[in-house]
C-alpha cells in the first residue's frame, strides 16, 4: 500500500465531500434519535461554518491519498477557535481501515495543537 498524508489548503476543502458524504450516511444509519438531522445534513451547509470558523480560527485539512489510484482515502479536519482544539470530522475508507491511518491523522492532528499551545482537545 502506498500511501501518503498530504496536507490541504482549506480552499480545497471539496475534496473531502465524497468522503465526508459516507460518514454523513453512515452517522445516518446507525442513527436512532438523529436520523433526521443527519438526513438533512448538507455538506455545503456544513462548510458554511467551517469557512466561518477559519475566518476567526484556525482549520487543519489532512488527507490520506492512495498513491497508486490517486484517490482521497481518508480525511481528517480539525480547528482551533477560542484556544480549544476539536477534531471536527475524521473518516477512512472500509477497506483502508486496520492501517492505522486513522491513528496517523489523529496523532498528526494532536501535534498540530500541541505546536500551538492548544491544551483543550474536545
Amino acid at each position: 500500500m502506498n500511501i501518503s498524508l498530504v496536507e490541504k489548503d482549506i480552499n480545497e476543502i471539496q475534496l473531502i465531500k465524497p468522503l465526508w458524504e459516507k460518514l454523513n450516511l453512515i452517522h445516518f444509519n446507525k442513527s436512532v434519535y438523529f436520523k433526521s438531522k443527519y438526513e438533512k445534513f448538507k455538506f455545503e451547509k456544513r462548510m458554511e461554518s467551517i469557512n466561518r470558523i477559519s475566518e476567526n480560527g484556525t482549520v487543519k485539512l489532512d488527507v490520506i491519498l492512495d498513491n497508486d489510484t490517486m484517490e482521497y482515502v481518508g480525511y481528517c479536519l480539525s480547528l482551533i477557535e477560542d484556544n480549544i482544539g476539536e477534531i471536527e470530522s475524521i473518516f477512512i475508507e472500509k477497506q483502508y481501515r486496520g492501517y492505522k491511518l486513522g491513528d496517523k491523522l489523529m496523532i498528526n492532528a494532536l501535534n498540530w495543537f500541541e505546536s500551538n499551545s492548544i491544551t483543550n482537545v474536545q
